[in-house]
């Protein structure tokens, strides 16, 4: 039995280097051995403090690898101005036999791998094969890990267009995107970002926000990925979608999370239903798909199990007395 709980701080987890394509795996068998398990997993649950400022918890167990964590995240629109992360947050590992925690982990940078690799996981089965164009709509922590996942996922992605409100977050990403060996270009136009074969939304909750992308301008066969569960696109655009995607059905329609997410169903299939082969996914080459997720916490064990294994192999982190 272990004696000590290991903390991994975002550059120990950077210290782990799994890859894009590591992390689709570990997923993928995390849903697939979810979808044949009697065992599920409770919606977040929110306690709002203000319109911008809001706290959750997210638990979720897995018998493979025996796990289970908890995630406590903090959600703060006004950190922006602080020069803060707007999301922060820390997840407890533990053992599912014993209960005992194993390991705590930096939420900030889990979140953000488990969310771009639930992203191109999805888009697997709902981006067009012969997607070439990436819009990113908010260029903050979340629109650099789906840079990353999407690259890996899409390798025919050779044309990047950055968008934010703010100029230099958008320059210092398309920035990086052109060190990385990918054509990227900025807009002050959200619209142009509407022209690419894939659109990821990741625009923070900030007081007075308001909608701004239609998606009756988007082109034919295009994938929109709304990470910000739609708050930054018209709600009047949103039936020009063909279908509706999200990472877990039972969690999106439960009463708490609905009214969190600009289109609240009903859906087509979830990630469960398209690893498992229920649902083929994209039908033609014209649809407009939306996949729009509140966040799954089995994602955030996913990751942080495997990060916890390989930490642990691998002699990384800080080791803590009980």
């Amino acid at each position: 039995m272990i004696d000590d709980i290991l903390y991994l701080n975002a550059p120990d987890i950077d210290q782990l280097d799994i890859s894009p394509s590591d992390l689709r795996a570990v997923l993928r068998k995390a849903f697939q051995t979810y979808s044949s398990s009697e065992l599920r997993i409770p919606s977040k649950q929110t306690v709002r403090a203000a319109p911008d400022r809001y706290f959750q918890t997210m638990a979720a167990v897995c018998t493979e690898p025996p796990f289970a964590a908890v995630k406590w995240v903090s959600v703060v629109g006004a950190n922006s101005q602080r020069g803060l992360p707007n999301v922060n947050g820390l997840i407890i590992l533990g053992d599912l036999e014993t209960g005992l925690p194993v390991a705590v982990l930096d939420g900030n940078r889990v979140t953000v791998m488990r969310t771009a690799a639930m992203s191109a996981l999805a888009s697997e089965y709902l981006a067009s094969p012969t997607s070439t164009s990436l819009g990113l709509v908010g260029c903050g922590a979340q629109a650099y890990g789906h840079l990353a996942a999407l690259r890996d996922a899409l390798p025919g992605l050779e044309k990047i267009l950055c968008f934010d409100r703010r100029a230099e977050s958008a320059a210092a990403l398309a920035s990086h995107a052109t060190a990385l060996g990918t054509e990227c270009q900025t807009t002050t136009d959200a619209d142009d970002v509407l022209q690419c074969d894939v659109i990821v939304s990741s625009v923070p909750s900030v007081a007075g926000m308001q909608p701004f992308l239609d998606a009756r301008k988007l082109k034919l066969g295009s994938l929109a990925i709304a990470i910000d569960m739609g708050r930054s696109w018209l709600p009047e655009s949103l039936d020009a979608f063909s279908s509706y995607f999200v990472d877990d059905k039972v969690q999106a329609e439960d009463a708490d999370t609905r009214p969190k997410l600009a289109y609240c169903g009903p859906f087509n299939a979830d990630l469960a239903d398209l690893i498992g082969g229920a649902v083929a996914g994209r039908n033609n080459g014209s649809d407009r798909i939306l996949f729009i997720y509140p966040g799954f916490a089995l994602a955030d064990l996913a990751v942080a199990s495997e990060l916890y294994i390989r930490a642990r192999r691998e002699n990384v982190g800080t080791k803590m007395r009980r």
